[in-house]
């Protein structure tokens, strides 16, 4: 049996909307400010990225980044690239979840939730629980790191 990948579902902006909410619920659950939006683009491509979903075995929230990344130091080849092949359809997923006030995002650029939330549905793929999961624990970790700044240093990017 041939697996179809659907990269077209991948990149809608209601579902990408939906990932970027996991993590911005969460970063918020442990920072009282919401994410800043460089974080939102440096979260989706990670949390959507199936080349990375075994290096967030044997994690959990309280993991944190710099452990994360110490132990899958691989994480940081390419992500740059895979950050800027990402720019339209975070900043479509933005739009849309802050049209949708699904997200809200204030005049410091700090991305929260917004008043309505999705509706979960009866059944999710193994693929979507484990994408939003992912999302969920990058938003802790990325609070936990402290700054935005200290997060993209230790994830090697810069701005």
């Amino acid at each position: 049996m041939k697996v179809a990948h659907d990269v077209f579902a991948e990149t809608n902006p209601a579902y990408c909307a939906h990932v970027i909410a996991s993590f911005v619920r969460a970063y918020q659950s442990i920072s009282e400010q919401g994410a800043d939006l460089v974080l939102c683009y440096l979260s989706l491509p990670i949390s959507l990225s199936g080349e990375l979903t075994s290096t967030f075995e044997q994690t959990n929230r309280n993991t944190g980044l710099l452990e994360w990344i110490r132990r899958n130091p691989a994480i940081q080849i390419g992500l740059a690239e895979r950050v800027d092949d990402t720019l339209n359809v975070v900043t479509e997923a933005i739009q849309f979840g802050c049209f949708s006030q699904i997200l809200t995002m204030d005049g410091a650029g700090r991305v929260s939730p917004g008043t309505k939330r999705f509706r979960r549905p009866p059944h999710h793929s193994e693929e979507i629980s484990s994408v939003l999961k992912h999302s969920e624990r990058l938003g802790y970790w990325m609070a936990m790191a402290g700054s935005t700044r200290t997060t993209l240093d230790m994830m090697g990017i810069t701005v």
